[in-house]
């Protein structure tokens, strides 16, 4: 009767070489442990598939995970409020309330108009430099600023310093946003000599 592994040709060639009966036994166990390998081999390959798709689906979900994070980055950038734009006059004033504005361009003893380049160039940086953060403020805000530049409208910012943290965020956005503390540090300087300014254009102006 044939062999259903179709070997019997292949063992009575072999027992026709004149060898030991030791290494007789000895290609016979190597045979048998080859058949026996091969269901093994065959069933490894479904997990190495697996773990070759989960490696890729991590792959893919990282990709996915930083691209928005970059898309979100960017897309909040505090870098788009001034960017490399010429800023033609600034207008500061102390602030009120978080809702309403007070720096709106018109003169008055409350309101600082500011045409310098080292102000710009503070400005600029410091605005260019933040990032957006997530924290929560209790206090009012200190100063308004609007930037007015050529060709874009004016950017309307609200300034706090909470500890010596300076923040701030656009009136039409909700993302409040950290500066760099090296630079914001000269930044709120500027902020607090020009009120300063203000005020006592405030006492000159109020009658006794």
């Amino acid at each position: 009767m044939k062999s259903s592994f179709g070997f019997d040709n292949s063992f009575r060639e072999l027992d026709r070489i004149p060898r030991s009966q030791k290494q007789k036994q000895d290609s016979l166990q190597k045979i048998w442990s080859g058949i026996e390998d091969r269901p093994k081999r065959k069933k490894n390959v479904f997990p190495k598939f697996l773990s070759a798709a989960a490696v890729m689906a991590a792959c893919i979900m990282f990709a996915f995970i930083i691209f928005s994070e970059d898309s979100t980055t960017r897309g909040s950038s505090s870098a788009d409020m001034l960017g490399d734009s010429f800023i033609s006059q600034t207008a500061i004033a102390l602030s009120e309330t978080e809702n309403s504005f007070s720096a709106d361009g018109t003169y008055s003893a409350e309101t600082a108009t500011v045409k310098d380049e080292k102000w710009e160039n503070t400005a600029r940086t410091a605005i260019n430099s933040a990032m957006p953060a997530e924290a929560v403020i209790d206090s009012k805000p200190l100063y308004d600023i609007q930037f007015i530049m050529k060709g874009k409208d004016p950017v309307k910012v609200k300034v706090w310093n909470e500890r010596g943290e300076v923040y701030f965020k656009s009136m039409d956005s909700e993302i409040m946003y950290a500066v760099p503390s090296e630079e914001g540090a000269i930044f709120i300087e500027y902020l607090e000599a020009i009120a300063q300014s203000i005020q006592k254009n405030s006492l000159i102006q109020t009658p006794f």
